[in-house]
């Protein structure tokens, strides 16, 4: 029985293919007369898109993507299953990339070694999994006193931003797409309030990146528990601050359980860029119309990450507050210190590595002629 199910499911769709190919065009259409009108039966390539995919013929491109993020990770869980199901339907089923929870294609903080290698055909992760090998890529992904969303994008697309991170990429036989953006994340969550940069020194924080280097210079110091052990180490007390995400994301990790005095004002990351890794390989196998499908999909995930990462940020904002946390802006003191140390990691960064003082020179010339138009145009 299920065999004649499945047997009559596909002669429908090869019924429908058949007379959408090759009889529908032989046929001269006329316009209905009145509303009444037959509506046209559906073509093949609608009903492929309604139809589960293991009854749809095997597309023409299917690429399984790792993801360095759960499905239930805000906005960029999103990002994720958008990728999956959109070009799916974009392509009319003839490109599949196909999303795989964190680990079970890959360790996450191995995907670009991965794509590279071929051993996963994509991923889905920030440029700044990779940036312990090769700094540079901590500019792609969001850094101290960064630009906000639309100078960064501006960079990225006219100013020679995407060129330099192509390359970077390239050596690597990776190939990136510019594929979600994250708002601001927040300073931190703290147990005791900050009033000076002295409240700063001798604090074990949770915190990665340029920021850790930042916070270092002012007496932090930084921890790295894996996220298994942090939840342990908050309610034993080993850890006295954490610097993780937006706010949207903080509220849903609950750390206000333990740190009551939270800092939303961003200073370390203005944004994060997120990035669909394609093995270099089987990118240049893909035809531009396919290659051209996957950017589409991509532009459209940043429009929705930054619409979306935007409207959900001041709820969460007000259920942290509700649930009796002491929420402030950093004072200007603390905010002052982190800039001058800011000016001491980036001096010593771009004298130690010159593809990150190319990066880094790219953007700030750039910033610096944005800021003509920025300065006169905004209040």
């Amino acid at each position: 029985m299920r065999n004649s199910i499945i047997g009559l499911i596909i002669g429908v769709v090869l019924g429908v293919v058949l007379g959408a190919t090759v009889i529908a065009p032989r046929l001269q259409r006329t316009p209905p007369a009145d509303d009444n009108a037959a509506v046209p039966p559906p073509t093949a390539a609608d009903i492929a898109k309604q139809l589960p995919r293991a009854l749809v013929a095997r597309p023409a491109v299917s690429l399984k993507m790792a993801s360095a993020f759960p499905a239930e990770f805000p906005i960029a869980g999103e990002l994720v299953s958008r990728i999956d199901s959109r070009i799916w339907a974009i392509s009319r089923g003839h490109v599949e990339i196909r999303a795989y929870q964190p680990g079970e294609l890959a360790m996450v903080d191995s995907l670009f070694e991965a794509v590279g290698a071929g051993s996963v055909d994509a991923a889905f992760a920030s440029p700044g999994i990779a940036a312990d090998e090769i700094p540079a890529l901590w500019l792609f992904t969001g850094f101290p006193f960064g630009p906000p969303a639309d100078e960064f994008l501006a960079w990225m697309q006219t100013g020679g931003g995407t060129a330099l991170l192509d390359e970077i990429n390239a050596a690597h036989q990776v190939h990136g797409i510019p594929c979600g953006l994250l708002p601001a994340t927040a300073f931190g969550w703290f147990r005791h309030e900050l009033q000076a940069p002295q409240n700063l020194k001798g604090l074990n924080m949770q915190v990665d990146g340029l920021d850790a280097l930042v916070l270092s210079r002012l007496g932090v110091n930084v921890v790295d528990f894996p996220m298994g052990e942090l939840m342990l180490a908050l309610e034993q007390g080993s850890i006295d601050a954490i610097a993780y995400g937006a706010p949207a994301v903080d509220q849903r990790m609950q750390f206000g359980t333990w740190l009551r005095y939270y800092y939303p004002q961003g200073w370390s990351q203005s944004l994060t860029m997120l990035e669909l890794m394609i093995n270099l390989k089987q990118w240049t196998q893909l035809t531009s119309d396919q290659q051209s499908q996957i950017e589409t999909v991509c532009g459209d995930n940043i429009q929705f990450s930054l619409a979306k990462g935007e409207a959900t940020q001041f709820k969460a904002l007000q259920d942290i507050q509700a649930a009796g946390v002491q929420m402030s802006r950093l004072p200007p003191s603390i905010r002052d210190a982190l800039e001058r140390s800011w000016q001491q990691v980036i001096q010593h960064q771009i004298s130690e590595d010159a593809e990150f003082r190319r990066v880094w020179q790219s953007l700030t010339a750039f910033r610096a002629d944005f800021a003509v138009w920025r300065d006169l145009s905004r209040r």
